[in-house]
């Protein structure tokens, strides 16, 4: 029986012509199934002292993490443990002879970058995004440094390379950083006693929690007791204490990515080879039904362009089309083309995925190119809804972000079209592309250019209402325009709202790790006009 009967898998097709999506599909040359990390059972837990030391480092950054960065309050506590972060793993990397190389310099970059936004500006919504972001950023890093990823660079396989990094290196290595310890400290009988000690303070916090809080139910002289117990030591002892919990579970999540990265430990499970052979086996639908499907939804969209070029030109000369009111024409019909779009890509990447491509790949080609031109003209049009919905009523956080999350669409869709015509590596442009821009949105201050822009407009006389209510959702960002907006108007009912606004601003006690240089900026700026 040879190896392919054994696993229960046959020789894999091969496919005639060039890729759809060049770049994007999984076509790995033998050279870049070479380069891939072998497969191989884990090696036992091997360590020295240094691997001890970097272990209690890492316990130390999930403990920086826990403290440090909350995922609605972030501020310097973020930052700082980004930086805390990348020098642990860097040193580790030193300790153990491996050096930076070209892409690897270039995803630090990214995390500094990413990580310096949390000091800099206040953004609630797009940090938390920036915080998955950074989080991702990282253990792709892991991979890079230590030539784990599926490929020799990021191509097709970066799904299962994040699948990887994300979840079946650090998980299955997670106990790595406790048996990495105790190979240290077994080495002496008081060290094994010490390590056996700290593991006990580790067990009992989680249950000292719940037997105290049932105790302090139970009894009201107890729970007297134990306030004052608590006054006397402060809150800062048991805060620490709570931490120390989910400390060491982040702790132990970092150091079993970068042991399991640097000794190889478990970064074979998933493969090229095996990723390729797997999509190749989800592709079952003939190319006439794909072809069908695109055909006709180009069709539809055509028949709606050619409707929607007359009424979006009326409208921009200021003549709806009969049954609208401006308005209404404005605000109609962006979010659902928005979804179109959405469904125009999930079906052409179902295309892709799905469809046997030996057969009539030229004319997939052209569907494509076709469908994409029309979801190019589509958003297009949804964009042309939106400024003249913006022209009207002004900016609001909803509207811009989803705007830019269009052109980013608009982007990706030529980038698509210009892949059926040359071999590109659409999976890295795309990657880079949603990086690039979405980091860009963190530090243009979308939120104070939002709230500058409908003040001067109600100012000028060209908007009829400020929303002084939409400030709330980012008061460290609009408090400039407010303070402008303070000094120039002359309606009571506005000058009292923004009266509140600045009350309800400084009224919160803000820890330093939650601060920023925007929010220092603005406290500082209400206080002067004081």
């Amino acid at each position: 029986m040879n190896h392919e009967e054994k696993i229960g898998a046959g020789p894999v097709p091969e496919t005639a012509g060039a890729p759809i999506f060049p770049g994007a599909d999984f076509d790995l040359t033998e050279e870049d199934l070479r380069c891939r990390p072998p497969f191989r059972e884990p090696a036992p837990v091997l360590s020295t002292g240094k691997d001890a030391v970097f272990a209690l480092l890492f316990f130390i950054c999930g403990y920086c993490f826990v403290w440090l960065v909350h995922p609605f309050r972030l501020g310097f506590g973020a930052t700082v443990f980004t930086v805390l972060f990348c020098l642990v793993a860097l040193a580790y990397q030193k300790s153990r002879g491996v050096s930076l190389s070209g892409e690897g310099i270039f995803w630090f970059a990214a995390m500094l970058i990413s990580g310096a936004n949390f000091s800099l500006l206040s953004n609630v919504f797009l940090q938390s995004l920036n915080l998955l972001l950074l989080m991702g950023i990282a253990v792709y890093w892991a991979a890079v440094l230590n030539s784990t990823r599926l490929e020799p660079s990021l191509g097709g396989c970066f799904p299962a390379d994040m699948v990887n990094q994300l979840f079946q290196v650090p998980f299955r290595n997670f106990g790595c950083a406790v048996k990495v310890l105790r190979n240290e400290t077994v080495k002496s009988r008081k060290s094994k006693t010490l390590f056996a000690v700290a593991c006990g303070v580790f067990a009992a916090v989680p249950i000292l929690c719940l037997v105290f809080s049932q105790l302090i139910q139970a009894d009201a002289g107890f729970q007297a007791l134990t306030q004052r117990i608590a006054d006397s030591m402060g809150t800062g002892v048991i805060e620490f204490l709570l931490r120390l919990l989910p400390a060491f579970l982040v702790g132990s999540y970092l150091f079993g990515l970068w042991y399991g990265n640097l000794q190889k430990r478990y970064v074979g499970i998933f493969t090229a080879e095996s990723a390729k052979r797997f999509f190749q086996r989800q592709k079952k639908l003939p190319p006439a039904l794909s072809l069908t499907v695109l055909f006709l939804l180009g069709a539809v969209y055509l028949w709606f362009l050619s409707f929607q070029a007359v009424t979006l030109f009326s409208a921009v000369q200021n003549h709806p089309s009969e049954g609208f009111t401006y308005a209404e024409f404005a605000r109609r019909g962006f979010f659902e083309l928005c979804r179109v779009v959405m469904i125009n890509l999930t079906v052409m990447l179902a295309a892709f995925f799905f469809t046997r491509s030996a057969q009539r790949q030229k004319t997939m080609r052209l569907m494509n190119v076709v469908l994409s031109v029309e979801t190019l003209m589509l958003i297009a049009t949804a964009l042309g809804k939106m400024m003249l919905y913006i022209a009207q009523y002004g900016m609001t956080q909803k509207r811009v972000y989803t705007s830019c999350f269009m052109i980013v669409l608009f982007l990706i869709f030529c980038l698509v079209i210009f892949a059926q015509f040359r071999k590109i590596n659409l999976t890295r442009s795309v990657v880079a592309l949603c990086c690039v821009s979405f980091l860009a949105l963190c530090y243009v201050n979308a939120d104070g250019w939002i709230a500058q822009y409908n003040v001067d407009r109600y100012l000028n006389g060209s908007l009829k209402h400020v929303d002084v209510a939409m400030m709330y959702s980012a008061p460290d960002a609009t408090v400039p325009a407010a303070l402008q907006l303070y000094r120039q108007t002359d309606d009571p009912r506005v000058k009292t709202e923004l009266k509140q606004f600045f009350r309800d601003t400084t009224a919160l006690q803000i820890p330093f790790e939650e601060q920023n240089l925007q929010r220092i900026r603005a406290q500082e700026s209400i206080a002067q006009m004081k």
